[in-house]
């Protein structure tokens, strides 16, 4: 049911009144909220909100702002409300069927970047696991082409709705399908690469599915669930991914973002490769959060 917002109120009380009301639905960054929330109505910045506080509010706006709270209330996510978010410094598209991007896997984007340049290569070829929103394969081809850098991503993920929401965020950022190819796939089908590839990367399912309830409300109801667990250890993504990998003609290197507490399993895991060398690297809460592999 929507909260009740008349029309007439001003901003700044409109504002106070449903920061009120998120807050005592233990909804965090309440203010925040309500204030992208009624953004997102106006079609304004914060900054316009705030020199425009006493404009009131007409019987549209108010009626449909109070709609947004609603959801809000229910604990829908405020990127699916809004239906974008920010990821590395571009706009990404979101809706329910794909993962809100995290902070932390924009780790997974500087680290690739750092190593491309690094090698000093000037043309490079990248494959991607899950393609989701297509949040990754944005941010890297626009930040390559930005430093000059010629390359190619092939990224595959087994929803067809995802893949349309990435082809729509390819399509916004002006990143023509010649760099990023999309393809409808899934990875357990895959035997072998058929191209040597310079990199892997992949933000894959690690969630146990023992840890799937303990999630909070609004991950749990609202993401999609094979984007959160692979309905196992958290793990079985990683073991095709290092099978993969292990193909004695494949002489690039794997990228992954990985799940709290997860570094010593994954090293059990590549422990029986022999030939693979592991680097993992720590987010900005001191937490294992970046898997590189080289041979």
């Amino acid at each position: 049911m929507s909260v009740n917002i008349k029309a007439g109120i001003s901003i700044i009380e409109v504002l106070k009144k449903t920061t009120e009301e998120l807050e005592k639905n233990g909804i965090q960054d309440s203010r925040l909220n309500s204030e992208l929330l009624l953004c997102s109505v106006l079609n304004c910045d914060r900054i316009q909100l705030y020199l425009n506080y006493e404009r009131p509010l007409n019987s549209g706006e108010s009626t449909l702002f109070g709609k947004l709270i609603s959801r809000r209330n229910e604990k829908e996510p405020l990127q699916y409300i809004l239906g974008k978010t920010n990821f590395f410094g571009y706009d990404i598209l979101l809706n329910r069927n794909v993962l809100i991007p995290r902070q932390e896997t924009e780790l997974l984007v500087e680290r690739i970047l750092e190593d491309i340049r690094q090698s000093g290569r000037i043309k490079v070829s990248l494959f991607e696991i899950g393609t989701g929103s297509g949040c990754i394969s944005v941010a890297l081809s626009k930040e390559l082409s930005e430093s000059g850098i010629e390359h190619e991503i092939f990224s595959i993920d087994n929803s067809a709705d995802a893949l349309e929401t990435a082809a729509r965020n390819l399509e916004l950022n002006g990143i023509d399908a010649v760099r990023v190819t999309l393809y409808n796939k899934n990875v357990f089908e895959i035997p072998k690469l058929r191209k040597n590839y310079d990199y892997i990367f992949s933000n894959p399912p690690y969630i146990p599915v023992s840890d799937f309830n303990e999630l909070p409300q609004e991950i749990k109801d609202y993401e999609p669930v094979s984007a959160l667990t692979d309905n196992e250890n958290g793990l079985s993504f990683y073991k095709k991914i290092f099978e993969i990998y292990s193909d004695k003609e494949f002489t690039g290197k794997v990228f992954c973002e990985i799940g709290f507490g997860q570094k010593e399993k994954l090293e059990e895991m590549i422990a029986e490769q022999k030939e693979i060398k592991p680097t993992f690297y720590k987010d900005h809460s001191d937490i294992y959060r970046i898997l590189k592999l080289e041979k």
